[in-house]
């Protein structure tokens, strides 16, 4: 009787979890990096192939006439980043591999696929197991949804949600367009090693485009989806391994294979294959990507991929290169200093929404690959922490307005910095003299009131909650407050479009895509775009309305006045690291943002040489990314 009762709550806990799913799943589903990401992959004549966007599931189906539109309304912009393949451009070897190894009956009705269910998987739930494989509907989930929130541990639920969703998926999704979606950013191949799609995995590991490799080496890569651990463990070492590597998987396919002329010929084939290994991961190289999209993929015709920013239009785009125009002329002399290129990052953003209005990658160069691949670590922020710093110091550590720190030297301290305004010197200065001024003496003498390491681990720790890279131990001390941390402008955007936004985190879009596509491990459902409260809002705005003092006469960002629209309100901090080799500006109005960085570098071999580095214009960030940050709010937003 007890084993009746235990199979008709089983059945009724799966008819209600149903009956949950149709209610609460979205009707229709979107792969969706971020709301703001369109995707596409052109021919060499700008033909649409494929589109991914925020109104559509990978629609290749668009005409010339609906592409123009989306393109007059600002929709479609050309900043190549990763590279994806739409699905004619999948070669015949990886769908053949591919889909007998994971999902057999994937194109049609099978046991292991009715709409995305899987008879054995049904099974096992009806036994209470957990264990086992997914097919790629699932896996697709898997990877996009419950990896991407840590949810790795496989347990009951998780599989029940992978065979509803895929069930879900595979009714309103055609097979094409699911497979597009899981070669392109679920696709975890060789285990996640610093890239997720089969472009990036192709390239990493073999140093060679999808279409050129063998069955052999296609067959590993494919694989290693589900690799196991011992083909992990010599995957590790794949070159003292390769030997190995190479039985297993020829062992593998005579497993797999069907009794068929076919079949038989194409593993006669593949025991006279070899593993091309690549010496080194040619993604390091910025230019292999460049490489990729244009040269020949597929025996027709010469592909390329893109993927576009919907919030960037063309108009803002070529007035942010307006003012990059204006900034040359003004500095024409100092573009060029001892072979170092001075390189210029611009991001603007709309506070509010956290949409990316505009941006350049450098000077010479405004494709955004550019900006990420090459600057991917940042460089050290400078006195543009400060602010975040005092957020925190006046939300958990009783500062306020009235708080005053000594503008001097402390002797029971070892280290005690420079200082820039002699007239303060020696004089208990209130904080909002500290940001005017960016007086570094009294900034770090906040340790008499806080524990300097104490303070900066609770501002990583939220810096961590919004995407921003935690800063190595060493900077955890009294330097900290002067931004000996390394930031991308992304990052530094990042963290002030919380500040200006009440203390809310809106997920900005776009740049983090390009260096870290485990991030592109999405599916977006185009109303869960997380919000995250990490300040409240009288501390936020606390440190927002001390801001405009930098703007007054002696405050660091008064010179950036006759560059901008009068009678307006501006919120700004500047920042110069050591010997002056990065200038910052963070510039606001309160609804737009701009963060600048500028500085000198040199690129030999497609890396980046900053030794013997000269130092930037008027050696400080407001005379240079300032100025900068200035001219284009000017054009930007007048």
């Amino acid at each position: 009787m007890n084993d009746w009762i235990k199979a008709i709550r089983l059945i009724g806990g799966v008819f209600l979890a149903l009956i949950l799913f149709h209610a609460l799943w979205p009707s229709k589903m979107e792969l969706e990096p971020n709301t703001h990401f369109i995707s596409s992959v052109r021919d060499e004549d700008h033909h649409l192939l494929a589109l991914f966007g925020e109104n559509t599931i990978l629609d290749h189906r668009l005409t010339q006439e609906e592409l123009a539109a989306l393109d007059a309304k600002g929709t479609l912009n050309k900043y190549p980043i990763v590279p994806v393949l739409s699905y004619d451009e999948l070669p015949e070897n990886y769908i053949y591999f591919l889909t007998k190894v994971e999902n057999k009956h994937f194109f049609d009705f099978g046991k292991d696929n009715l709409f995305g269910l899987s008879f054995s998987g049904i099974a096992r739930l009806l036994k209470g197991q957990a264990s086992g494989g997914s097919n790629i509907p699932q896996q697709l989930l898997k990877n996009a949804i419950h990896k991407k929130d840590g949810l790795g541990t496989i347990y009951l639920s998780r599989k029940y949600g992978e065979q509803l969703g895929a069930f879900q998926m595979m009714k309103s999704t055609p097979p094409e367009e699911v497979l597009i979606a899981y070669t392109n950013y679920s696709g975890n191949f060789w285990y996640e090693r610093d890239f997720s799609g089969l472009i990036l995995a192709s390239y990493t590991i073999f140093g060679r485009p999808p279409h050129e490799l063998n069955d052999l080496e296609m067959l590993l890569t494919v694989k290693t989806l589900k690799g196991g651990r011992e083909l992990k463990a010599l995957c590790d070492d794949r070159f003292a391994n390769k030997a190995r590597i190479k039985q297993r998987i020829l062992d593998y396919y005579e497993l797999i294979s069907d009794p068929t002329e076919t079949d038989r010929k194409r593993l006669s084939d593949m025991r006279r294959m070899e593993l091309g290994f690549a010496q080194h991961n040619k993604l390091r190289n910025t230019d292999v990507l460049t490489l990729f999209l244009n040269q020949q993929r597929g025996a027709e015709t010469s592909r390329f991929a893109v993927q576009y920013v919907s919030s960037i239009t063309k108009e803002r785009q070529d007035k942010l290169l307006e003012a990059v125009d204006q900034f040359s002329k003004k500095f024409r002399s100092q573009l060029t200093v001892k072979d170092h290129e001075l390189q210029l990052s611009v991001i603007a953003i709309d506070i509010e929404s956290g949409a990316i209005e505009a941006t350049l990658g450098n000077r010479n160069n405004t494709g955004v690959m550019a900006n990420l691949t090459n600057y991917g670590k940042g460089f050290q922020c400078g006195s543009v922490l400060k602010p975040l710093v005092f957020l925190e110091l006046f939300e958990h550590f009783g500062f306020d307005g009235d708080t005053r720190l000594f503008n001097g030297n402390l002797e029971e301290y070892d280290y005690n910095p420079g200082n820039v305004k002699a007239t303060l010197l020696n004089q208990e200065v209130p904080v909002r003299d500290v940001l005017k001024y960016s007086l570094n003496k009294a900034a770090v003498n906040y340790r008499v009131f806080a524990n300097p390491a104490k303070v900066a681990q609770r501002v990583e720790k939220n810096f961590e909650k919004i995407g921003v890279s935690a800063s190595p131990g060493y900077p955890w001390g009294a330097s900290y407050i002067l931004g000996t941390k390394t930031l991308t402008p992304w990052e530094v955007a990042q963290a002030y479009q919380m500040l200006l936004n009440d203390g809310e985190a809106i997920p900005l879009s776009p740049w983090k895509y390009i260096i870290d596509p485990h991030l592109q491990d999405t599916i977006y459902d185009n109303a869960s775009q997380k919000r995250k409260k990490l300040y409240s809002t009288a501390t936020a705005n606390r440190i927002q309305n001390l801001l405009p003092a930098a703007f007054e006469k002696g405050g660091t960002c008064h010179r950036l006045l006759q560059w901008l629209p009068e009678d307006r309100t501006y919120y700004g901090k500047t920042g110069t690291t050591g010997k002056a080799k990065d200038g910052w500006t963070v510039l606001s109005d309160g609804k737009k943002l701009l963060v600048v960085w500028a500085g000198y570098m040199k690129i030999e071999d497609g890396k980046i040489i900053r030794k013997g580095t000269p130092s930037i214009p008027s050696k400080s960030g407001a005379g240079s990314a300032g100025v900068l940050a200035a001219m284009a709010y000017s054009k930007l937003y007048n």
